[in-house]
């Protein structure tokens, strides 16, 4: 197998060719191991190293509990590492002669509490192949050792979006020597991936480190008041025992164990969140956003059409939750004017109050975010905005029986914009492949798809009978969310916790 030697500004590493013409590098440090003392901390550069680093095997990802339902999704590579607190190592995939390509670096999804960089992109050869990226994937901390709140100390509750900052600094300073253009980064994320790309899109630190944003089923402003962090800091500490003192001397499992206690699986994927902590985020995002933060920077902006049929499905109780939610959002007159609105506005829901439910929580999770989004940064930059209707790609085999109701659910287009494929599959590899080279996004097949303006709201549908654009399809579900701002909360209620 040919090998390669690539030098970054820690050492020389050695990848390998994992298909033909296409180069992979696994299992790089872009810092150091974030144990100890620097538990709990921003991260610091990674330890120089002598001679040449074999960088053949993945890194471990983050420290997470182990998944409720194994292979629920699919999508990550095989033999990978167990968790670990040590867990800031990254990928590089590229085409064999790349020189000065566009990069494309992808955030992974999971709640900020479960996930690796391969999820879904696995060794992301197929946009090296096909569309000559530079891909980039990477892991970052999660959970409590990711997004814990310290009292009386500055700056924090976000040290997995520090991560990400951290990896897109080591792209600008190493990627030539792969082959990439430190000046041409798309960075892309799916879910809490999706929802950090808008959070580096308003974060000063990040500011020149990333030229365009492709976003799936995220939005911005999924971030905790210090308020919130400190709630959650609260009962975090009573779960392991009340030691903040002694929180970098603990075992990680104990910080794991604590984590988990408080709650787990598709129920605890938004009780851990970046704090705006007054330097990496220095306010909500679209604030930041909306006064030009990424200027300049155009946006490729996607949801499914049934987001949270996922939730309901693996959480029977979760459409439930919404009349709860809103009324403690919005209070009950604002609660029923939406409920009423979803109901004219698809008489079909009207006669089903669960899938109601279940639209309204797709939306005020991913679809509100997103179109709000969208209105901010079209102000500053392109901005293209999907709607992914199915099918439902990369699930796993146990879950086959129930590809019917996942169509169009969460994290359904994932693995298509990563692989491609036949029929809609392909139509989503090709989009983000012409969008990550620096065009606008197409595909053969498609209609003209123009950009995204608050005054028209073009949205391409990719629908599995045939693709079209629509222009502010739903007005009436979209208009009874305006004028309403809340902040992000939790779905199930949790002592404590919001």
């Amino acid at each position: 197998m040919t090998t390669l030697i690539a030098a970054t500004a820690a050492g020389k590493v050695r990848g390998a060719e994992v298909s033909d013409g296409v180069l992979a590098w696994r299992g790089i440090p872009y810092a150091a191991a974030p144990v100890g003392p620097l538990r709990l901390r921003p991260p610091q550069p990674a330890e120089p190293w002598a001679g040449i680093r074999d960088a053949v095997a993945y890194g471990p990802p983050s420290l997470q509990p182990p998944p409720d339902t194994a292979g629920f999704l699919g999508g990550t590579v095989p033999g990978l590492p167990p968790p670990s607190e040590d867990c800031l190592y990254l990928n590089v995939t590229a085409p064999a002669g790349a020189s000065r390509n566009p990069v494309l670096v992808w955030i992974h999804g999971g709640g900020y509490q479960s996930g690796s960089g391969t999820d879904m992109a696995g060794d992301g050869a197929a946009f090296a192949r096909d569309h000559g990226l530079v891909v980039v994937t990477f892991n970052y901390r999660l959970g409590a050792l990711g997004y814990l709140s310290l009292a009386g100390e500055e700056h924090t509750g976000a040290y997995g979006l520090y991560d990400q900052i951290a990896a897109l600094r080591w792209v600008r300073d190493n990627i030539a020597g792969f082959g990439g253009d430190p000046g041409r980064v798309t960075v892309y994320g799916l879910s809490a991936g999706a929802k950090s790309v808008a959070n580096l899109l308003a974060s000063p630190l990040a500011r020149g480190l990333v030229h365009r944003a492709a976003s799936s089923s995220g939005g911005a402003d999924h971030v905790a008041t210090p308020e919130q962090a400190a709630n959650v800091a609260r009962r975090f500490f009573r779960e392991l025992g009340g030691v903040p003192a002694r929180v970098r001397d603990v075992p990680a499992q104990d910080i794991l164990a604590a984590q988990t206690a408080i709650a787990r699986g598709l129920r605890g994927a938004f009780v851990w969140r970046p704090a705006v902590d007054g330097l990496a985020l220095t306010g909500p995002p679209l604030d930041a956003i909306a006064a030009g933060s990424a200027a300049g920077v155009p946006l490729l902006a996607q949801t499914c059409v049934d987001e949270c049929a996922l939730y309901q499905l693996a959480v029977p109780d979760a459409a439930e939750q919404a009349d709860r939610v809103l009324e403690e959002q919005l209070g009950p007159a604002h609660r029923d004017a939406i409920l009423a609105a979803y109901a004219a506005s698809r008489p079909e829901l009207a006669r089903d109050p669960e899938r109601l439910r279940v639209a309204v929580m797709s939306d005020e999770r991913y679809g509100v975010p997103t179109a709000r989004l969208a209105d901010t940064q079209s102000a500053h930059a392109p901005v293209w905005r999907s709607r992914y209707e199915g099918p439902f790609t990369g699930l796993a085999a146990v879950m086959a029986p129930f590809a019917d109701l996942l169509r169009a659910a969460h994290g359904g287009d994932g693995t298509a914009v990563w692989a491609g494929g036949d029929g809609p599959a392909g139509q989503l590899h090709a989009l983000w492949g012409a969008f990550a080279t620096g065009r606008a996004p197409a595909a053969a097949g498609l209609p003209e798809w123009p950009p995204y303006t608050t005054a028209r709201r073009a949205i391409m549908i990719l629908d599995p009978d045939g693709p079209y654009v629509a222009d502010d399809p739903h007005p009436l579900e979209r208009a009874a969310w305006d004028g309403h701002h809340w902040p992000s909360s939790t779905w199930w209620h949790f002592a404590g916790v919001e």
